[in-house]
């Protein structure tokens, strides 16, 4: 039987890419999913069609730069459940561009998403699983969140933070009988670049077909992530070339540094600079 089975998870962003895809298995596992999404159409279609695969599913709208909505909203799934077991702050936005053309404004609205969202759910999500003395917090990041990268500072800051935040946490969630996992996956062929917010220089499809990495489809990705939930690992890093990055990060900075370098350099040959 599934670690999953009869839990109740709720998972943002959940009505596309990597969210609907955690959804999904969530629900094949037999878990009771709250799937949460700004597009709340999307959120409902998606929550339909798992109904009707026998999923117990509902779907809520929720934008989590609202600190208010967040609470209605974890505050109806407790009404309604009586516990909240998972919470996957999945909801995310990608950034692509030179740090000189990325406008304040772009700042405030990925540090809204990307990391303070994920505090307003995960401080809320806390209170629930203090009381219940369970529970288990899974804060999506990025392999950005372990090291160093070019042409989206934003995404990468953001992602730092959560990785540190979700560390920093988890020595205290221990006496509470709280988990946290922080997941720092490598490029998922998910609609992240679609949605993103860009410099001048790139746009979605520039972005996606100068990274030279295998991108990793979503049931794989999914299936790594719940892998090292149950495991109760708290940084779940894959694949493989994540963990040969993160260790040359951590065995020499400089090292990491001077591969950056090299990738403006033939970035910049190659599509040239502002």
């Amino acid at each position: 039987m599934s670690n999953f089975s009869g839990k109740v998870a709720l998972v943002t962003g959940g009505a596309s890419g990597l969210g609907q895809g955690l959804c999904e298995e969530l629900s094949r596992r037999g878990a009771r999913v709250v799937l949460t999404d700004i597009n709340i159409e999307a959120a409902l279609k998606l929550a339909k069609r798992l109904q009707q695969a026998g999923g117990n599913v509902e779907a809520a709208s929720l934008d989590v730069t609202s600190p208010e909505r967040v609470a209605e909203v974890i505050t109806s799934v407790v009404n309604n459940y009586g516990r909240l077991d998972y919470v996957f702050n999945n909801a995310g936005v990608g950034v692509g561009g030179e740090f000189q053309e990325l406008d304040p404004t772009t700042w405030r609205r990925t540090v809204d998403i990307n990391l303070l969202g994920v505090v307003y759910v995960m401080y809320t999500a806390y209170q629930q699983m203090m009381l219940q003395r369970s529970g288990h917090i899974v804060n999506i990041a990025s392999m950005y969140g372990l090291m160093p990268g070019v042409l989206c500072s934003p995404y990468v800051a953001t992602k730092h933070a959560l990785t540190g935040l979700t560390q920093s946490v988890a020595s205290e969630a221990k006496n509470h009988g709280i988990k946290l996992t922080v997941v720092c996956p490598g490029y998922i062929d998910t609609n992240l670049f679609k949605s993103g917010a860009y410099g001048k220089s790139v746009n979605a499809e520039q972005i996606k077909s100068r990274i030279p990495l295998k991108f990793i489809d979503v049931p794989t990705a999914v299936k790594n992530i719940l892998r090292g939930v149950e495991g109760g690992q708290l940084i779940v890093a894959f694949p493989r070339y994540v963990h040969i990055f993160w260790w040359i990060y951590r065995l020499s900075p400089q090292l990491s540094l001077l591969i950056n370098n090299f990738i403006m350099r033939k970035q910049r040959q190659r599509y040239g600079s502002l």
